[in-house]
């Protein structure tokens, strides 16, 4: 019983941690470059491989992309270890 506790103690702070992630890559000044002209450049600078989006974006993206992995890792292993600890352990 405790080891479930754990995991989804474990789990649950690996979801509160991704979904804070999200929120500070779309809502707020927390992952926002402290010198605004380097936002500006990479809203006008292309990356190498493509010219079809900017740097800008492409951090924004990888910031959300990775807030993502994060909610899906807690909600799968809160899942397993609350509904299929057999599975899990």
């Amino acid at each position: 019983m405790a080891a479930r506790i754990l995991m989804v103690l474990s789990a649950s702070i690996i979801l509160t941690l991704g979904v804070a992630h999200l929120i500070y890559t779309f809502w707020g000044p927390n992952l926002m470059p402290r010198d605004p002209a380097l936002q500006i450049s990479m809203r006008q600078i292309s990356p190498v491989i493509t010219k079809e989006t900017t740097m800008w974006r492409a951090w924004v993206g990888f910031n959300a992309s990775h807030s993502m992995g994060l909610i899906l890792f807690g909600l799968v292993f809160g899942y397993l270890a609350l509904a299929r600890g057999q599975l899990l352990f």
